[in-house]
């Protein structure tokens, strides 16, 4: 069995709410082993034998039949987070200012190009291609952007998730424990 990260997309936003009480309750009924959560931005830890692709699914499935709430997941391990740890391209930022950089996990290949962003990046924003995400870099913070998770995914035509870089340490962390 192996231990995991599913991260949701778009929950407790927009009001889509999804109570983590809820999330982990979800994730052991559907057979996951000892879910725990990590803040209230869906993010459940879980034990599976399942591949990736097949316990997203699962998980996304579980989700919708219980609360009726459609919900992208990204499920990565160890080695993933710790593969986008070691490629960030912002080694500084992620020491001064972690909060300002985030990590997109996305769904899939991107089909788009990176360039397709350029016009929604102001005051210094980068976007940089990183394994299985895209790494964001906001000076100003991403509260404030117009380079939303909206706009990367129509630009790009792909999904993703945004999770600030002390959470992608902090999950790396819990799957190292």
């Amino acid at each position: 069995m192996k231990r995991v990260a599913g991260l949701l997309r778009a929950v407790n936003v927009g009001g889509r709410k999804l109570l983590m009480a809820d999330l982990k309750r979800i994730a052991g009924a559907a057979g996951f082993d000892a879910p725990s959560t990590l803040l209230a931005s869906g993010n459940v830890l879980f034990g599976t034998t399942l591949a990736p692709e097949a316990a997203e699914k699962t998980l996304e499935a579980a989700i919708q039949a219980d609360l009726g709430l459609a919900a992208d997941v990204m499920v990565r391990d160890l080695a993933q987070l710790t593969a986008v740890i070691a490629a960030n391209p912002f080694p500084r930022q992620a020491k001064d200012e972690p909060s300002r950089l985030m990590a997109m996990f996305l769904t899939g290949e991107r089909q788009g190009e990176l360039s397709l962003l350029d016009s929604a990046c102001v005051a210094g924003e980068e976007v940089r291609l990183g394994p299985g995400c895209l790494y964001i870099w906001f000076p100003g913070g991403a509260g404030t952007s117009k380079l939303s998770n909206v706009v990367i995914e129509r630009r790009l035509k792909v999904r993703g998730t945004a999770r600030n870089w002390n959470t992608v340490n902090k999950l790396a962390a819990l799957l190292d424990a």
